[in-house]
């Protein structure tokens, strides 16, 4: 018999609970890491920088709660630093601009100045406010004006001919401003008649346009092809010609503006009228056309084939300006 009691029989342990004897244990010493020792980190402040004045200002309105100037208000410095542009995005705009500018330039030196000569057409836009009144009494009143030849330009370092003023300096000049400002007004002037007609359309502004641009092509044509059978061997441009068939709208403007308010018999008389001045101007001032030089001689049935010519002109008027009418 197993007998607990008994010295000389070991102690009997359960196999399920087994407990080791309790012994006095002696906790292990604390662990000391090694503490890293690193070369002193010296923090260097970044270099504090004075405020510029525009933000230092903004500083003091947002501690005083005072709204900050507008940008027209501020000085130079204060909207330079408001708007601030990349520079080097900015230099290469204004190179790609110059750039365009220059190719564009001598694309129309090279293409467009083979057809029109702009110099040229320069000089008959050279006009001021004088000379347009003048110009219009004239067309309107010719009859007492005197003289009707164009002052010649020289040169000044040894006289020799240049070619003629240019029309603010001489009265009897032929420019374009007169006739493509005429033009206009001749086209949107009959657009208004036809709207008080109860007829406007948009077409008749076109049509009007047109039809005023053949009546001028067609009495240039009659007027170089008389100078061609006529054999007159002059330098006048075409440009010339085209401003003294350009006048005439002067008269067809007046004629149109009183008949919107006077009766028929009125215009009639106004019409014949403008007919009749124009066609004495263009008696006087083609005569430079058709006798180039006075000092050369014609004979005399060729002097009188000229002067008809003229007055074929002048008569001409009477037609083309009833069909602008």
């Amino acid at each position: 018999m197993y007998n607990q009691n008994n010295p000389n029989n070991p102690p009997k342990h359960n196999s399920y609970s087994y407990y080791p004897p309790q012994q006095h244990s002696v906790s292990p010493p604390p662990l000391q890491h090694p503490i890293p020792t690193h070369p002193p980190i010296q923090m260097v402040d970044p270099p504090v920088s004075s405020p510029s004045p525009t933000t230092q200002q903004r500083i003091t309105h947002q501690h005083q709660n005072i709204p900050p100037p507008p940008p027209h208000q501020q000085g130079p410095n204060e909207y330079n630093d408001a708007w601030r542009f990349n520079d080097a995005t900015t230099q290469m705009g204004m190179q790609f601009g110059r750039t365009a500018m220059m190719t564009g330039s001598e694309y129309v030196e090279k293409n467009i100045n083979r057809y029109v000569n702009f110099p040229a057409l320069k000089h008959y836009f050279k006009v001021n406010n004088l000379y347009v009144a003048n110009k219009i009494r004239l067309l309107l009143f010719p009859w007492r004006h005197r003289p009707w030849s164009r002052l010649v330009k020289r040169s000044e370092q040894n006289g020799q001919m240049e070619g003629f003023k240019p029309p603010r300096d001489d009265i009897n000049s032929p420019d374009l401003y007169i006739p493509a400002m005429a033009l206009v007004t001749y086209v949107l002037l009959t657009g208004f008649v036809a709207g008080t007609e109860h007829k406007f359309h948009p077409k008749v502004l076109g049509g009007n346009a047109t039809t005023a641009s053949l009546v001028m092509l067609i009495e240039l044509i009659l007027i170089k092809m008389g100078c061609y059978l006529l054999n007159i061997t002059t330098e006048t441009q075409i440009l010339d010609l085209l401003a003294y068939s350009g006048y005439k709208f002067i008269g067809v403007i007046v004629t149109l503006l009183v008949g919107l308010i006077a009766p028929f018999w009125l215009v009639s008389v106004i019409f014949i009228y403008t007919v009749a001045a124009n066609g004495f101007f263009l008696l006087r001032s083609l005569r430079y056309v058709v006798f180039p030089d006075s000092t050369n001689t014609v004979n005399s049935p060729q002097r009188k084939k000229r002067i008809h010519f003229l007055f074929i002109v002048a008569t001409l008027q009477l037609v083309l300006m009833y069909l602008l009418v």
